[in-house]
C-alpha cells in the first residue's frame, strides 16, 4: 500500500506536468485545502465546486508544489510507512493514514479560527508526520524529548522558513504537528484492532 500510495502520488503530479500551466494551477487550487474555503462549504455556502472543497482535507494530500516536494515526502512515505503498514496490515494502514491527513487538515483549521490567517495548504507531510509519530510510538517509551523537538522545529520553520524555499510560510507547521500528534495518539487503536487478546482483555504486542 505504501508503494500504491507513492504511485498515486507520482502520477497525480505527472499529470498535472503534462497539462496546460492554467489548468494545473486550477487543479491544485481546487485540490488544496484552505479552511475558510472548507469550512465555507460545510455551512451550505451555494459553490459549483463544494464536494471538491468538501473532499479537500484528503485530496490536498495527493498534491505537491514541485518535484523536490513530492521527493522529499516519498522519500519520508517509503521511510516510515513501510514499517507501519508491516504492523498494520494494508486495510488499517491506509485508513490509519487517511485519519493523519484528515487530523492535520484540522490542525489548520484550528489555527485558522486563532489567527485567521488564509493558508492554502497541499502535500502529503501530514499523513507522513502521523506516521512517524506511530513509529515513534512502536520504537520508545520515552518520546517526550522527540515530541517536544518535532514541535518546536515545526514552530521555529514555519515562521522563520526554510533556505531556498520562497516565501516565510513555506511550511504548514500546524498541519505536521497535527498529523504528528494524531498518529502517535490514535496508532493504539489502529493496532489494537483484530489482535491477539489474553485471557484478561489485554493485548498481546
Amino acid at each position: 500500500m505504501v508503494l500504491a500510495l507513492i504511485a498515486i502520488n507520482a502520477g497525480v503530479h505527472g499529470i498535472r506536468l503534462v497539462l496546460p500551466e492554467q489548468w494545473s494551477m486550477i487543479v491544485a487550487t481546487l485540490g488544496a485545502f484552505s479552511p475558510p474555503w472548507f469550512l465555507a462549504a460545510v455551512m451550505g455556502q451555494d459553490s459549483p465546486y463544494t464536494l471538491i472543497l468538501l473532499l479537500s482535507p484528503l485530496t490536498y494530500a495527493f498534491l505537491h508544489v514541485d518535484l523536490l516536494h513530492l521527493i522529499l515526502n516519498m522519500a519520508f512515505l517509503l521511510a516510515f510507512g513501510t514499517a507501519v503498514e508491516r504492523r498494520l496490515g494494508r486495510g488499517r494502514f491506509i485508513g490509519f493514514y487517511g485519519v493523519c491527513a484528515l487530523c492535520a487538515a484540522g490542525a489548520s483549521i484550528a489555527l485558522f479560527y486563532y489567527s485567521h490567517e488564509q493558508t492554502i495548504m497541499v502535500g502529503a507531510s501530514g499523513a507522513i508526520s502521523g506516521l512517524f509519530g506511530a513509529v515513534l510510538r512502536l520504537t520508545t517509551n520515552r518520546a517526550l524529548l522527540v515530541i517536544a523537538v518535532f514541535i518546536g522545529s515545526n514552530v521555529i520553520l514555519g515562521y522563520t522558513g526554510i533556505p531556498g524555499m520562497g516565501e516565510v510560510r513555506s511550511i504548514a507547521w500546524e498541519a505536521h504537528i497535527g498529523g504528528f500528534l494524531a498518529g502517535y495518539i490514535l496508532f493504539p487503536l489502529f493496532d489494537g484492532l483484530n489482535r491477539p487478546r489474553g485471557p484478561f482483555g489485554k493485548v498481546h504486542s
